[in-house]
Protein backbone atom coordinates (compact mmCIF):
# COMPACT_ATOMS: atom_id res chain seq x y z
CA UNK A 1 0.00 0.00 0.00
CA UNK A 2 2.86 2.35 0.83
CA UNK A 3 4.60 1.49 -2.45
CA UNK A 4 1.39 2.21 -4.35
CA UNK A 5 1.09 5.63 -2.70
CA UNK A 6 4.69 6.42 -3.58
CA UNK A 7 4.05 5.41 -7.20
CA UNK A 8 1.00 7.71 -7.26
CA UNK A 9 3.07 10.58 -5.88
CA UNK A 10 5.80 10.01 -8.48
CA UNK A 11 3.17 9.93 -11.23
CA UNK A 12 1.56 13.10 -9.94
CA UNK A 13 4.98 14.73 -9.71
CA UNK A 14 5.80 13.72 -13.28
CA UNK A 15 2.45 14.98 -14.59
CA UNK A 16 2.84 18.26 -12.71
CA UNK A 17 6.37 18.68 -14.07
CA UNK A 18 5.14 18.05 -17.63
CA UNK A 19 2.38 20.62 -17.11
CA UNK A 20 4.93 23.14 -15.81
CA UNK A 21 7.09 22.61 -18.92
CA UNK A 22 4.11 23.06 -21.27
CA UNK A 23 3.10 26.31 -19.56
CA UNK A 24 6.71 27.49 -19.51
CA UNK A 25 7.16 26.71 -23.22
CA UNK A 26 3.98 28.66 -24.04
CA UNK A 27 5.05 31.66 -21.92
CA UNK A 28 8.51 31.72 -23.54
CA UNK A 29 6.98 31.42 -27.03
CA UNK A 30 4.44 34.18 -26.33
CA UNK A 31 7.11 36.49 -24.92
CA UNK A 32 9.45 35.88 -27.87
CA UNK A 33 6.71 36.23 -30.50
CA UNK A 34 5.20 39.43 -29.10
CA UNK A 35 8.66 40.95 -28.54
CA UNK A 36 9.59 40.22 -32.16
CA UNK A 37 6.31 41.68 -33.46
CA UNK A 38 6.83 44.82 -31.38
CA UNK A 39 10.42 45.20 -32.57
CA UNK A 40 9.60 44.58 -36.26
CA UNK A 41 6.08 45.09 -37.60
CA UNK A 42 5.25 47.84 -35.08
CA UNK A 43 8.65 49.55 -35.33
CA UNK A 44 8.79 52.29 -38.00
CA UNK A 45 12.61 52.29 -38.12
CA UNK A 46 12.74 48.55 -38.79
CA UNK A 47 10.00 48.63 -41.43
CA UNK A 48 11.59 51.54 -43.29
CA UNK A 49 14.77 49.51 -43.48
CA UNK A 50 12.81 46.43 -44.51
CA UNK A 51 11.21 48.09 -47.54
CA UNK A 52 14.68 48.96 -48.81
CA UNK A 53 15.74 45.34 -49.19
CA UNK A 54 16.07 44.20 -52.79
CA UNK A 55 12.82 42.19 -52.90
CA UNK A 56 10.61 44.49 -50.81
CA UNK A 57 11.79 47.57 -52.68
CA UNK A 58 10.19 46.18 -55.86
CA UNK A 59 6.97 45.44 -53.95
CA UNK A 60 6.78 49.01 -52.62
CA UNK A 61 7.52 50.56 -56.01
CA UNK A 62 4.73 48.49 -57.56
CA UNK A 63 2.22 49.36 -54.84
CA UNK A 64 2.93 53.11 -54.80
CA UNK A 65 2.70 53.19 -58.59
CA UNK A 66 -0.63 51.38 -58.37
CA UNK A 67 -1.93 54.14 -56.09
CA UNK A 68 -0.41 56.76 -58.38
CA UNK A 69 -2.32 55.21 -61.28
CA UNK A 70 -5.51 55.59 -59.24
CA UNK A 71 -4.56 59.24 -58.77
CA UNK A 72 -4.26 59.62 -62.55
CA UNK A 73 -7.86 58.48 -62.91
CA UNK A 74 -9.07 60.88 -60.23
CA UNK A 75 -7.44 63.94 -61.81
CA UNK A 76 -8.37 62.87 -65.38
CA UNK A 77 -4.78 62.26 -66.45
CA UNK A 78 -5.09 58.62 -67.47
CA UNK A 79 -3.01 57.54 -70.46
CA UNK A 80 -1.90 54.25 -71.96
CA UNK A 81 1.61 54.46 -70.44
CA UNK A 82 0.51 55.14 -66.86
CA UNK A 83 2.14 51.98 -65.47
CA UNK A 84 5.19 52.51 -63.23
CA UNK A 85 5.26 56.27 -63.65
CA UNK A 86 7.27 56.85 -60.49
CA UNK A 87 10.86 55.74 -60.13
CA UNK A 88 12.24 54.01 -57.04
CA UNK A 89 13.65 57.23 -55.56
CA UNK A 90 10.22 58.88 -55.91
CA UNK A 91 8.27 56.09 -54.20
CA UNK A 92 10.46 55.69 -51.10
CA UNK A 93 9.62 59.09 -49.48
CA UNK A 94 5.91 58.35 -49.92
CA UNK A 95 6.26 54.91 -48.33
CA UNK A 96 8.30 56.40 -45.48
CA UNK A 97 5.58 58.99 -44.80
CA UNK A 98 2.93 56.31 -44.53
CA UNK A 99 5.07 54.12 -42.26
CA UNK A 100 5.89 57.04 -39.93
CA UNK A 101 2.19 57.94 -39.83
CA UNK A 102 0.96 54.41 -39.09
CA UNK A 103 3.60 52.93 -36.79
CA UNK A 104 5.33 53.91 -33.57
CA UNK A 105 3.91 55.56 -30.45
CA UNK A 106 1.13 58.00 -31.29
CA UNK A 107 -2.27 59.18 -30.15
CA UNK A 108 -5.54 58.08 -31.73
CA UNK A 109 -5.66 59.51 -35.25
CA UNK A 110 -8.82 61.00 -36.72
CA UNK A 111 -7.41 63.02 -39.63
CA UNK A 112 -5.08 62.13 -42.49
CA UNK A 113 -5.17 65.50 -44.24
CA UNK A 114 -1.65 66.40 -43.06
CA UNK A 115 -0.34 63.06 -44.38
CA UNK A 116 -2.03 63.72 -47.72
CA UNK A 117 -0.40 67.15 -47.90
CA UNK A 118 3.01 65.63 -47.13
CA UNK A 119 2.57 63.04 -49.89
CA UNK A 120 1.47 65.81 -52.23
CA UNK A 121 4.64 67.74 -51.43
CA UNK A 122 6.75 64.61 -51.97
CA UNK A 123 5.16 64.12 -55.39
CA UNK A 124 5.74 67.74 -56.33
CA UNK A 125 9.38 67.68 -55.19
CA UNK A 126 10.13 64.25 -56.63
CA UNK A 127 8.74 64.84 -60.11
CA UNK A 128 11.04 66.96 -62.25
CA UNK A 129 11.78 67.38 -65.94
CA UNK A 130 13.59 64.05 -65.95
CA UNK A 131 10.47 62.19 -64.81
CA UNK A 132 8.11 60.39 -67.16
CA UNK A 133 5.72 62.48 -69.21
CA UNK A 134 2.72 60.85 -67.52
CA UNK A 135 4.01 61.72 -64.05
CA UNK A 136 4.58 65.34 -65.05
CA UNK A 137 1.05 65.57 -66.46
CA UNK A 138 -0.41 64.21 -63.23
CA UNK A 139 1.63 66.68 -61.18
CA UNK A 140 0.36 69.59 -63.29
CA UNK A 141 -3.21 68.34 -62.91
CA UNK A 142 -2.74 68.16 -59.14
CA UNK A 143 -1.55 71.76 -59.00
CA UNK A 144 -4.69 72.81 -60.88
CA UNK A 145 -6.80 71.01 -58.25
CA UNK A 146 -5.71 73.57 -55.67
CA UNK A 147 -7.08 72.94 -52.18
CA UNK A 148 -8.92 69.79 -53.30
CA UNK A 149 -5.66 68.03 -54.31
CA UNK A 150 -5.05 66.50 -50.83
CA UNK A 151 -8.48 64.88 -50.97
CA UNK A 152 -7.58 63.25 -54.27
CA UNK A 153 -4.44 61.91 -52.56
CA UNK A 154 -6.58 60.54 -49.71
CA UNK A 155 -8.78 58.61 -52.13
CA UNK A 156 -6.00 57.42 -54.44
CA UNK A 157 -3.73 56.17 -51.65
CA UNK A 158 -6.56 54.79 -49.45
CA UNK A 159 -5.42 56.98 -46.56
CA UNK A 160 -8.64 56.35 -44.63
CA UNK A 161 -7.61 52.69 -44.46
CA UNK A 162 -4.09 53.77 -43.46
CA UNK A 163 -5.59 55.83 -40.63
CA UNK A 164 -7.58 52.81 -39.44
CA UNK A 165 -4.42 50.70 -39.63
CA UNK A 166 -2.49 53.33 -37.68
CA UNK A 167 -5.02 53.22 -34.84
CA UNK A 168 -5.02 49.42 -34.80
CA UNK A 169 -1.20 49.37 -34.82
CA UNK A 170 -1.08 51.88 -31.94
CA UNK A 171 -3.50 49.76 -29.92
CA UNK A 172 -1.54 46.59 -30.69
CA UNK A 173 1.69 48.24 -29.60
CA UNK A 174 0.27 49.15 -26.21
CA UNK A 175 -1.37 45.74 -25.75
CA UNK A 176 1.84 43.96 -26.80
CA UNK A 177 3.95 45.90 -24.32
CA UNK A 178 1.50 45.16 -21.49
CA UNK A 179 1.29 41.45 -22.37
CA UNK A 180 5.08 41.13 -22.66
CA UNK A 181 5.52 42.71 -19.20
CA UNK A 182 2.87 40.40 -17.73
CA UNK A 183 4.37 37.30 -19.37
CA UNK A 184 7.86 38.16 -18.11
CA UNK A 185 6.48 38.53 -14.57
CA UNK A 186 4.61 35.22 -15.00
CA UNK A 187 7.79 33.61 -16.31
CA UNK A 188 9.78 34.52 -13.20
CA UNK A 189 6.89 33.49 -10.96
CA UNK A 190 6.65 30.12 -12.70
CA UNK A 191 10.40 29.54 -12.45
CA UNK A 192 10.36 30.40 -8.73
CA UNK A 193 7.50 27.95 -8.22
CA UNK A 194 9.42 25.24 -10.08
CA UNK A 195 12.56 26.04 -8.09
CA UNK A 196 10.76 25.20 -4.86
CA UNK A 197 9.88 21.73 -6.17
CA UNK A 198 13.13 20.61 -7.82
CA UNK A 199 16.89 21.03 -7.73
CA UNK A 200 18.89 23.50 -9.80
CA UNK A 201 20.08 21.01 -12.43
CA UNK A 202 16.59 19.76 -13.22
CA UNK A 203 15.26 23.32 -13.18
CA UNK A 204 17.81 24.41 -15.81
CA UNK A 205 17.07 21.25 -17.79
CA UNK A 206 13.32 21.91 -17.80
CA UNK A 207 13.71 25.60 -18.67
CA UNK A 208 16.04 24.73 -21.55
CA UNK A 209 13.61 22.06 -22.79
CA UNK A 210 10.74 24.56 -22.70
CA UNK A 211 12.90 27.08 -24.57
CA UNK A 212 13.65 24.47 -27.25
CA UNK A 213 9.95 23.80 -27.71
CA UNK A 214 9.26 27.54 -27.90
CA UNK A 215 12.00 27.91 -30.54
CA UNK A 216 10.57 24.95 -32.49
CA UNK A 217 7.07 26.42 -32.59
CA UNK A 218 8.45 29.82 -33.57
CA UNK A 219 10.35 28.19 -36.45
CA UNK A 220 7.32 26.16 -37.59
CA UNK A 221 4.66 28.89 -37.41
CA UNK A 222 6.90 31.61 -38.87
CA UNK A 223 8.08 29.30 -41.65
CA UNK A 224 4.49 28.51 -42.66
CA UNK A 225 3.53 32.19 -42.64
CA UNK A 226 6.60 33.06 -44.72
CA UNK A 227 5.49 30.53 -47.35
CA UNK A 228 2.02 32.06 -47.85
CA UNK A 229 3.06 34.49 -50.67
CA UNK A 230 5.11 31.69 -52.24
CA UNK A 231 2.31 29.12 -52.28
CA UNK A 232 -0.58 31.50 -53.04
CA UNK A 233 -0.88 34.27 -55.60
CA UNK A 234 -1.37 37.41 -53.51
CA UNK A 235 -0.92 39.97 -56.30
CA UNK A 236 -4.67 40.35 -56.76
CA UNK A 237 -5.49 40.12 -53.05
CA UNK A 238 -6.33 43.31 -51.14
CA UNK A 239 -3.23 44.26 -49.14
CA UNK A 240 -1.37 41.38 -50.77
CA UNK A 241 1.73 43.57 -50.79
CA UNK A 242 1.71 43.46 -46.97
CA UNK A 243 1.82 39.67 -47.11
CA UNK A 244 4.80 39.85 -49.45
CA UNK A 245 6.68 42.22 -47.15
CA UNK A 246 5.71 40.15 -44.11
CA UNK A 247 7.18 37.03 -45.73
CA UNK A 248 10.74 38.31 -45.42
CA UNK A 249 10.12 39.42 -41.83
CA UNK A 250 8.82 35.96 -40.90
CA UNK A 251 11.99 34.47 -42.35
CA UNK A 252 13.90 36.53 -39.80
CA UNK A 253 11.61 35.09 -37.12
CA UNK A 254 12.67 31.62 -38.29
CA UNK A 255 16.30 32.62 -37.75
CA UNK A 256 15.39 33.94 -34.29
CA UNK A 257 13.68 30.62 -33.52
CA UNK A 258 16.77 28.68 -34.60
CA UNK A 259 18.95 30.86 -32.35
CA UNK A 260 16.62 30.28 -29.38
CA UNK A 261 16.63 26.54 -30.05
CA UNK A 262 20.42 26.32 -30.25
CA UNK A 263 20.99 28.50 -27.17
CA UNK A 264 18.60 26.33 -25.14
CA UNK A 265 19.94 23.05 -26.52
CA UNK A 266 23.39 23.66 -25.00
CA UNK A 267 22.30 23.84 -21.31
CA UNK A 268 19.67 21.12 -21.95
CA UNK A 269 22.37 18.73 -23.11
CA UNK A 270 24.76 19.79 -20.34
CA UNK A 271 22.16 19.09 -17.62
CA UNK A 272 20.92 15.80 -19.06
CA UNK A 273 21.21 12.79 -16.75
CA UNK A 274 24.38 10.78 -17.35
Amino acid sequence: MVEGRRADLRRMGSEQNAQYKRILAFVIFLTAALSLITATFLNPHFMKGQIRTSYNRAVIVRQVNKNFDNLADLVNARSEDNANLLAEAQTEPIADRMIDYALGIHWFKVSNLSLAQQILNDIDQGIDKGSSTGAQIINRKLKKQGSSAPYAIIRAFNLNVVTLGANIAGLLLMVNIIIVIVTIISLFSLINDMRSKTNLRLLIHDIAAAGMWAGFWLILISGLLALVPVIFDVDNVEFGFLLEISSSVFLEYVIAGVIIYIICAIPWQATSAK
